[in-house]
């Protein structure tokens, strides 16, 4: 095996660098509900590429997440906004590690989050998440992103700067169709 050179041992810290970068964008653009930002804010799907995938174990059977731009879309649709079921979010992951191989790379964390729903308790949660990446044109982006179980506690209240909500909208909830 042969020793990197001191350019790809950089070039390979930056494109860590902006992987970790990518996943920080997304959750930021996922959180909200608070000051007046809204949670799921649609600039998050700017760091997914147009044929991503999301699967949430517990939610979806695996491989029935959303998959794709429009998909993805309507699914964001349903549960985001100060109008629909899950008006305030907060997650961030810590604990990221990244492991890169040309222009792919799988990305390992620990997420943090407290969801708070219109007509449920607020809750906070751990979970580990697994990214899977690809270099673009623009960069790096989430082509499937999987939160993997873990623990939640509930809790009797969501306190803060909370925005004030409007009433709630009627939704369709997404739901797998199929391939």
């Amino acid at each position: 095996m042969s020793e990197k050179t001191l350019e790809q041992r950089v070039k390979e810290l930056e494109d860590v660098r902006e992987i970790k970068d990518t996943f920080f964008k997304f959750h930021y653009a996922c959180t909200g509900g608070f000051v007046g930002k809204q949670a799921g804010r649609m600039e998050a799907l700017d760091y997914l590429t147009d044929d991503a995938t999301i699967e949430v174990l517990g939610l979806h059977e695996p491989g029935k997440g959303p998959r794709g731009r429009q998909e993805v879309k309507e699914y964001w649709d349903f549960y985001y906004g100060d109008a629909g079921p899950l008006p305030f979010v907060f997650q961030t992951s810590v604990n990221e590690k990244v492991d890169l191989d040309g222009d792919t790379a799988v990305g390992y964390s620990n997420m943090l989050m407290l969801v708070g729903f219109r007509e449920d308790k607020p809750m906070l949660g751990l979970s580990q998440r697994v990214n899977d990446y690809v270099r673009t044109d623009d960069g790096w982006k989430i082509k499937k992103t999987t939160m993997v179980g873990g623990f939640t506690v509930r809790t009797d209240d969501l306190e803060g700067a909370l925005n004030e909500l409007p009433p709630a909208e009627d939704r369709t909830p997404w739901t797998y169709k199929g391939d």
